[in-house]
C-alpha cells in the first residue's frame, strides 16, 4: 500500500460527481436551474453521509479505484470531512463573475497546494490530516478460464 497521487485523490472525485450528476439529471428537467442546483448539492451530501454512515466513510468512487482511508478517524472529523467535502464540491455551481470561477480558487488556491504539501486535500487536512492510501489491486476471476491445449497442431 501507498499513499495516494493526485489523480488517484481527484478521480474518485470525479467519479463521485458523476454519479449524482446522472441521479439528479431528470430533475434538471422538470424544475428551474437554480433548484436543480441546490438539489445537486444536497444529493451529494446525502450521498456522502451514507457512505460514512455504511461503508466506513469509502465512497464508491475510491471503491472502484481501489484506494481507502490510511487510518479511521473519530466521528466528528469523519462528519466533519463530510460537510466540507460537500461544500468544496457546491463550487462547481456557485459563480460570482464566470462560470467556475470559484471552483478554480478553490482548486488553484486550496487542493493543489494543501496535496502538495501535506498530502491531503484541504478539507482532508481540516479534518484531521485525511490521507488516503491506494491498495493492492485483487485478482477478479472470470467467468472464462481459458484452458491450455496439449494437442499438437
Amino acid at each position: 500500500m501507498r499513499n495516494t497521487d493526485i489523480s488517484e485523490k481527484l478521480i474518485p472525485s470525479v467519479i463521485n460527481v458523476i454519479l449524482v450528476l446522472i441521479a439528479t439529471l431528470p430533475i434538471f428537467y422538470f424544475q428551474p436551474i437554480h433548484v436543480w442546483e441546490a438539489i445537486v448539492v444536497i444529493t451529494f451530501l446525502a450521498y456522502s453521509l451514507f457512505f460514512l454512515f455504511f461503508n466506513k466513510n469509502v465512497c464508491l468512487g475510491m471503491v472502484i479505484m481501489g484506494t481507502k482511508w490510511k487510518k479511521r478517524m473519530d466521528f466528528k472529523y469523519e462528519l466533519l470531512y463530510v460537510i466540507l467535502y460537500a461544500l468544496s464540491f457546491s463550487t462547481l455551481f456557485i459563480w460570482i463573475r464566470f462560470p467556475f470561477d470559484i471552483f478554480l480558487i478553490n482548486m488553484i488556491l486550496f487542493q493543489l497546494p494543501s496535496i502538495l504539501l501535506t498530502g491531503s486535500t484541504f478539507h482532508g487536512y481540516l479534518s484531521g490530516k485525511k490521507q488516503s492510501i491506494i491498495t493492492k489491486l485483487k485478482k477478479v476471476p472470470t467467468l472464462y478460464q481459458p484452458r491450455s491445449s496439449n494437442l499438437l497442431l
